[in-house]
């Protein structure tokens, strides 16, 4: 096997574990966010319009990032390929589509969130809000109550 073969290959390997690690590492904060909140006596589902909002920012910059890499690590292929593939400026060509869909749909994304950004109307306060009672309050509660 070719040696730039293999090395593309570790490549693509080491772009997917850095990947899967970042959402894995977005998935923990998200927990301890959602549990610090609780401890606060903070509902945490009271603040699911605005996570949804920074949600599509956040998949927008995912994705965007995504397809970034994904087009520099390709663009050496047109380098590698024979002259009769490579024939376009910059060596540009069909093998960096796998980079530039996800950049471009990263960039819709990221763009949609500073258009509904603008489009929104102020927020109104709930007035039917349950209080949360944060949890060492609640085991305290219950150790009293049950010896």
């Amino acid at each position: 096997m070719n040696s730039n073969v293999i090395i593309i290959l570790v490549g693509w390997l080491i772009a997917l574990a850095a990947f899967f690690s970042f959402i894995v590492l977005l998935r923990y904060l998200h927990h301890k966010e959602r549990m610090a909140l609780i401890t606060q006596g903070i509902n945490p589902n009271s603040m699911q319009k605005q996570r949804r909002s920074r949600g599509i920012l956040r998949a927008g910059l995912i994705i965007a990032m995504v397809g970034l890499a994904l087009t520099i690590g390709l663009y050496p292929v047109g380098f590698l390929l024979p002259a009769a593939f490579t024939s376009t400026p910059w060596h540009l060509g069909p093998w960096l589509l796998p980079g530039l869909i996800p950049l471009g749909i990263g960039i819709a994304l990221i763009v949609s969130y500073y258009l509904e950004q603008n489009g929104q109307a102020p927020e109104v306060e709930d007035e039917n809000k349950q209080n949360v009672t944060p949890i060492i309050e609640h085991l305290n509660k219950e150790r009293r109550e049950h010896p």
